[in-house]
């Protein structure tokens, strides 16, 4: 079950690792006030989700990158790539969490969850067009559904943790009412490891909030349906961000 979890971190891309390969970048230079801004609002989310029963846990250094094959999805093996996480397009500061995890998965029942959250600020709100047409791309979920059936066949090949993939299903998610734009991808499947089968769910959403990028990912693993509060997790985000210049 762990090959899962491992597989869907690398799912839960943040802005910084989409907009690496969206357009040249111009070095803008770090503010202090954005990067003030951008760790107060991270924190802010850290604290809430704190209060919410989920405990801060390090970064798995051994998350593999997803196999986007077809060459119609070539674009998003780029993306999705971790060795793709350097400044961006007019990036002027940056903050993240770190993974989130609240609950424990087991043969009985349960679920986990992990949620990690980023805020990305630019120089003009522009830089971040392409990003977000990237997002609502209409081969965003049929590639992902792909890259993942060929991820776990390559575990299974290569004698790792044996993990059936069914019912994978994805759509895509626009702003819900928060912000200038927005996008996203949620998705449901059923998994099957030893012979027990669990329910999995995963979302990353984007919000564009002036020259602010906010980030916001989940994925939950168990027999029961997740409660992180998206919505609101969301929300301290955008009010974090909102005194910008």
């Amino acid at each position: 079950m762990r090959t899962c979890i491992r597989r869907m971190n690398v799912v839960l891309v943040f802005a910084g690792l989409l907009l690496a390969t969206c357009g040249d970048d111009d070095g803008g230079g770090a503010t202090a006030d954005d990067q003030e801004i951008a760790d107060e609002a991270i924190a802010a989310v850290e604290q809430a989700l704190r209060d919410d029963g989920f405990t801060a846990s390090p970064d798995d250094e051994d998350d593999d990158d997803l196999p986007f094959q077809s060459e119609e999805c070539r674009e998003f093996q780029e993306v999705a790539s971790q060795a793709s996480d350097q400044e961006l397009p007019g990036e002027t500061a940056r903050a993240r969490s770190g993974p989130f995890d609240r609950g424990m998965l087991e043969p009985s029942g349960g679920v986990e969850e992990t949620v990690r959250a980023g805020v990305t600020f630019v120089e003009e709100p522009e830089d971040v067009d392409p990003l977000f047409e990237l997002l609502n791309d209409e081969r965003l979920g049929p590639c992902l559904e792909e890259a993942l059936r060929v991820a776990f066949e390559e575990d299974a090949a290569e004698g790792q943790e044996a993990v059936e993939l069914r019912n994978l299903e994805t759509e895509q998610l626009g702003v819900e009412g928060l912000g200038d734009a927005g996008a996203g991808i949620q998705g449901t499947a059923e998994i099957t490891s030893s012979g027990v089968t669990f329910l999995f769910s995963f979302t990353d959403q984007f919000v564009r909030v002036n020259r602010a990028v906010l980030a916001l990912s989940t994925v939950a693993v168990g027999t029961e349906e997740p409660t992180a509060d998206r919505a609101a997790l969301l929300e301290i985000l955008v009010d974090g961000v909102s005194d910008q210049d």
